[in-house]
């Protein structure tokens, strides 16, 4: 974890890994995973990315709601920002839930999905060890 970096920088980098995710599993043959097990995996660490975004909505609100507060924020239109800060906190007050019925939906799939196993093939079968009898 880097705590050097700055917030929208951070979102920046997650927001780049799943797109790079997006590109390396990209087309029909879906190669980017290899086994049932990468898909198990692939499918928890989503559901713990989204589990945790509700903290950072709320945190994003608060900061919002201060920087409001200490007058701290001046929109490039001239508008109040009052106004846009009680817009985006109650939008980002309504996506809660909806990230609540994300989390139930991928807490099912990662619970099936870690279950899952691939099939041997006659290489690693190979690869397990022998005994040997005198």
């Amino acid at each position: 974890m880097d705590l050097t970096k700055t917030p929208s920088e951070l979102a920046t980098d997650a927001a780049e890994a799943i797109r790079a995710l997006n590109h390396l599993t990209i087309g029909l043959d879906h190669e980017g995973y290899e086994h049932a097990a990468e898909a198990g995996a692939t499918a928890y660490a989503l559901r713990t990315l989204v589990e945790r975004l509700p903290q950072t909505l709320d945190q994003l609100s608060t900061a919002l709601v201060r920087l409001a507060n200490e007058d701290a924020i001046r929109m490039d239109d001239g508008t109040d920002p009052i106004q846009t800060v009680a817009e985006c906190t109650g939008r980002l007050a309504v996506a809660r839930p909806i990230l609540g019925q994300l989390i139930a939906e991928l807490a099912t799939v990662s619970a099936r999905t870690s279950h899952m196993g691939g099939f041997f093939t006659a290489d690693d079968e190979d690869d397990e060890p022998t005994t040997q009898t005198a």
